[in-house]
């Protein structure tokens, strides 16, 4: 066998496996797209159907109703964008701070590592004090508290993924910016935030991705005020059997605002990513 014809051969298994493992990433999405168009009696049908025979819109219309999901995706999105931005706002000063400062004997690189295990802390573990002290608050079934628990729940992951590259950072700009006169905090804001607009991105689309599709905490701690997203999705399985032409539709939404996100930093992401991976 010719080293054309092997290069052939494996240029066609090659491709076949590229096929297939598109196919099987991508059946999913369009199972939920053709679903979103089936009638409930259609999508429970024991023969399914790739594509539904007599498509229809009234998936999307309960959706815009009376109880439909606007009042849900209004919740999720702001705490999702406050909880992120405020993650952000706690989580450079911190990462700059570890990844700046010259801790004796070596602490930095322990205490680093103590802010990702906080991140691993089952939220199963801490639920009940957190229902405690936010009941006492007075912020049961608000978006108040979901902003609150996101926050201390994702700001470790924020610090962990910033810290390296601002290790990264050259200490020659660093002492270049506080020998014309800038301090510490003027340094951080003017030098170093613009340099690390990867590592910050990639940390916000992480928290954003976590946050929106974040179902545990949003259960125990809203009732209706305050639900979001996720739970209402939960809530179309009802006594009658799933709706699943609701069901279907509802999740096309909720793809949406994570793929406009990701696809409007993707610049930042992979530079990113690489940058954090990167000790």
């Amino acid at each position: 066998m010719t080293r054309t014809v092997r290069s052939a051969i494996f240029a066609v298994i090659r491709a076949i496996a590229i096929v297939g493992l598109l196919a099987a990433t991508l059946f999913p999405l369009i199972w939920i797209v053709s679903t979103a168009f089936k009638r409930n009696g259609e999508a429970l049908s024991s023969t399914p159907s790739l594509f539904p025979h007599t498509p229809t819109l009234e998936n999307f219309a309960a959706m815009v109703g009376p109880g439909g999901a606007g009042t849900f995706f209004t919740n999720s999105l702001v705490a999702t964008a406050v909880s992120t931005v405020l993650t952000l706002v706690l989580a450079i000063p911190a990462a700059y701070a570890l990844g700046i400062h010259r801790f004796p004997r070596d602490a930095g690189r322990p205490l680093s590592l103590g802010f990702l295990l906080l991140r691993f802390l089952p939220p199963f573990a801490v639920v009940i004090p957190l229902f405690l002290i936010l009941r006492n608050a007075g912020l049961i079934d608000t978006v108040a508290a979901l902003v609150i628990v996101y926050t201390a729940f994702h700001l470790p992951l924020a610090v962990w993924i910033i810290q390296p590259a601002v290790q990264g950072i050259p200490k020659e700009v660093i002492e270049a910016a506080q020998m014309d006169g800038a301090g510490p905090i003027r340094a951080m804001i003017s030098v170093a935030v613009p340099l690390l607009r990867p590592s910050i991105a990639t940390a916000g689309v992480m928290c954003s991705i976590f946050s929106w599709n974040e179902f545990f905490f949003a259960l125990i701690f809203t009732n209706n005020k305050a639900r979001t997203y996720p739970v209402f999705i939960s809530s179309l399985i009802t006594d009658d059997g799933p709706q699943w032409g609701t069901i279907a539709a509802t999740s096309l939404l909720a793809m949406l605002p994570i793929i406009l996100c990701c696809l409007f930093m993707q610049r930042y992401l992979v530079h990113g990513l690489s940058a954090g991976a990167v000790r």
